[in-house]
């Protein structure tokens, strides 16, 4: 996890290096997101008719090797900006695959009762990489070099695959009989969703926070670069600060464990992580930036342990991979969409507005959850 924040922040920040284009970095977003969207419930349903311990072992076997080409490439000063585009897809397919599985596997090594607190454990561990990762990579980059932060990366991989090997997991062996037809399968996950309302709800939820976050990502290096005068080191700061928040939104519902009234935090996280991020727009100084984005790194971390808890103890984990992988579609849908438009308006507006009025727009979104029935009943 670290060395994927290291990662992308010395991707992002090559790229802006590069070409000076936040065009071109959220074409790099949406080379990440299409793959996600088109192949979703292919991968989750793949993922319930293989062995998951395998399949997330050769994906993280599969990224080590391919984020080490474009470190060659650049290690060599042979690397072009569409290089960066089709690694990009490739690695998003993977991830892809690796997403839903990972989901659906982690209720069969931990029980019901204590999902909650394994969701946010696993938040624990994306928030320590996102705080360490990212205040690294902006140093790394300069003492370094990008193309050595990328093969650390790499490494990474390489050795959260022989994490997973050493975890025991008694193999669910599918008959061949009990085997129902791929796209039967495929759509079992639509059905599953369209039928509870509550999934439903969060979903629907789930896309317009993509849609209206997506392109901070895009904007955040802009920010600290154009605007707060603060360069690769105070993007990692921002992108750290977030992680923070994320940390400590993830060690306070390890402590409280099993939450009843999971749809209040799922609508509150998604309310107060969209207002701290419009104020995160309209901030013209580093210091209250950074926190802001702790602010929001924690409400939004809130609102996705708890989504994920509740969706794995909802769904038959029989089924998990198709639901996860056709979730991940319908949530990630309009993020390509979201993306093109950033590029645009960065055009057309100043950075900081976009990101005020985005956060608005999903503060409304967590405002018109509160009058969901069923979501709030959670």
């Amino acid at each position: 996890m670290i060395g994927d924040s290291l990662y992308s922040l010395a991707l992002m920040w090559l790229v802006l290096e590069k070409t000076g284009s936040t065009a071109i970095m959220a074409t790099v977003a949406i080379c990440s997101s299409v793959p996600a969207v088109i192949l979703g419930p292919i991968a989750g349903t793949y993922a319930d008719r293989v062995d998951r311990k395998r399949l997330l072992i050769s994906m993280d076997f599969g990224r080590a090797i391919l984020i080490s080409l474009p470190a060659i490439l650049l290690l060599f000063n042979a690397l072009e900006v569409w290089h960066v585009f089709v690694i990009a897809v490739f690695l998003s397919i993977m991830s892809t695959f690796f997403n839903p599985t990972l989901s659906a596997f982690i209720p069969k090594i931990v029980e019901t009762e204590n999902l909650t607190r394994a969701n946010s454990l696993t938040q624990f561990s994306f928030s320590i990489s996102g705080i360490l990762g990212p205040s690294l990579a902006g140093v790394l980059v300069a003492l370094i070099g990008t193309s050595n932060v990328m093969f650390l990366d790499a490494l990474s991989f390489a050795i959260s695959a022989i994490a997973i090997i050493m975890i025991f997991v008694k193999t669910e062996k599918v008959l061949t009989g009990e085997r129902k037809r791929f796209f039967h399968e495929l759509k079992e996950g639509f059905v599953y969703i369209k039928n509870e309302q509550a999934i439903f709800s969060i979903v629907l939820l789930a896309c317009v926070l993509n849609f209206f976050v997506a392109p901070v990502g895009i904007y955040m290096p802009v920010m600290a670069k154009k605007i707060l005068n603060a360069g690769s080191e105070g993007f990692g700061f921002l992108a750290s600060s977030v992680a923070v928040g994320g940390l400590l939104g993830s060690l306070l519902l390890s402590v409280v464990g099993n939450i009843k009234s999971k749809g209040m935090v799922i609508i509150g996280g998604i309310f107060f992580g969209g207002l701290t991020l419009a104020f995160f727009g309209i901030s013209p100084y580093l210091w209250s930036s950074l926190i802001l984005c702790g602010l929001v790194g924690f409400f939004f971390s809130l609102g996705n342990i708890v989504i994920s808890s509740v969706f794995q103890a909802m769904i038959p984990n029989q089924i998990q991979g198709r639901v996860f992988g056709t979730m991940g579609t319908l949530a990630m849908g309009l993020r390509p969409v979201s993306l093109a438009l950033a590029g645009v308006l960065s055009d057309l507006f100043k950075v900081q507005v976009v990101i005020f009025a985005s956060g608005v727009l999903i503060a409304l979104g967590g405002m018109y959850g509160f009058f969901i029935k069923s979501l709030r009943k959670l």
